[in-house]
């Protein structure tokens, strides 16, 4: 199977090999999604700068269409030439290397990109949950340590060659099936028992970007849309608690960039972390659109289907160059084509 695989990644890579499937790319687009860059100035572990800076050559060379996310809803609904296999970028969250790293090397290749805010990490009211998870476990010199989630308690056993990495994605995980206060003494009873003092301001490598900063963005081309205040996971919360978190994400984003993206990301991003309560907020605010994290392409799913500009999704950059054509090319779209009549 590997031999086969590394063929096929090979003819990726073949000059002209993958433009006989430009045809499937008619009518739709290419959402992708990014979350952390490589900062070595930062301690900054995270994507590749120079993957990007080659990905991004690839595609201007190759006469693809970089289009803004405001552009593709556009298009989504009607409005504008005809999609045919555009390519929009996306950001998570709001990180500082985002403004250092990713913001200039998006501006070098001319290419719109879209940053997806968290407004209470950029006014440091602070720091993202998960990155308060992985501290934890790096700074614990316990052997095991535990947590209480309701009435379970959870041991993990930290002693021995990569036993930590596999802890803290399983904490992170459950602390999604938490409410919001569940989850927040979940961490706090978690970093208690591993004896581990939490700053009240995150640690350089976890740093937001500024307004400021974001202000100076603006300026090399960088929009911001809204990606909620504390960054729950929507469905998880109460109906108040989503109202607000949608609305004054929104209400700051406005009040501190110049053109705010009226398009929102959700928290996390799998299909079961909103419903048709977030989608009735978004209608009473005027935003005409959301993207998820699930994978696949931007198109117009049905036109019976209402709420389908709500749920918009997006591919994860992909670590590797072969697989960014499979994307981009129309490969991936056949094949999704094939799987959905079989």
């Amino acid at each position: 199977m590997s031999l086969i695989r590394n063929a096929y990644h090979s003819l990726l890579l073949m000059p002209g090999f993958p433009f006989f499937f430009r045809f499937a790319q008619k009518n739709c687009a290419t959402i992708l999604m990014m979350h952390r860059f490589t900062h070595n100035d930062r301690g900054i572990v995270g994507f590749d700068p120079s993957q990007l800076r080659k990905g991004l050559d690839y595609l201007r060379r190759h006469n693809y269409e970089f289009l803004s996310l405001t552009d593709l809803f556009g298009r989504l609904d009607g409005k504008g030439v005809q999609l045919n296999g555009a390519v929009v970028f996306t950001i998570d969250d709001g990180y500082i290397d985002h403004a250092e790293i990713a913001a200039p090397i998006f501006a070098e290749f001319d290419c719109p990109v879209t940053t997806f805010v968290t407004t209470g990490f950029l006014d440091g009211t602070l720091w993202m949950w998960w990155n308060k998870i992985e501290f934890i476990f790096q700074k614990t010199t316990r052997q095991s340590v535990e947590f209480c989630a309701g009435v379970e308690t959870v041991r993990y056993t930290l002693n021995g060659d990569g036993k930590i990495m596999p802890a803290q994605e399983n904490f992170i995980d459950r602390c999604k099936l938490l409410g919001d206060e569940e989850k927040i003494k979940a961490i706090a009873s978690l970093a208690e028992n591993a004896e581990v003092d939490l700053p009240e301001s995150p640690p350089a490598r976890y740093a937001p970007m500024t307004w400021d900063d974001a202000r100076l963005c603006e300026k090399r081309g960088m929009t911001f849309g809204p990606h909620t205040v504390t960054h729950p996971v929507l469905s998880r919360t109460t109906s108040e608690k989503a109202e607000w978190e949608i609305t004054e994400s929104w209400r700051r984003l406005c009040a501190e960039v110049r053109k705010p993206v009226a398009i929102f990301c959700y928290p996390n991003g799998q299909f079961s972390d909103f419903g048709p309560r977030e989608i009735g907020i978004f209608r009473k605010l005027g935003l005409p659109g959301a993207v998820v994290g699930e994978s696949g392409f931007a198109e117009t799913l049905s036109s019976t289907d209402n709420d389908w500009p709500f749920k918009v999704p997006r591919f994860s950059y992909p670590e590797s160059h072969s697989v960014l054509i499979q994307y981009v090319s129309g490969i991936e779209r056949c094949k999704q084509m094939v799987r959905s009549r079989i």
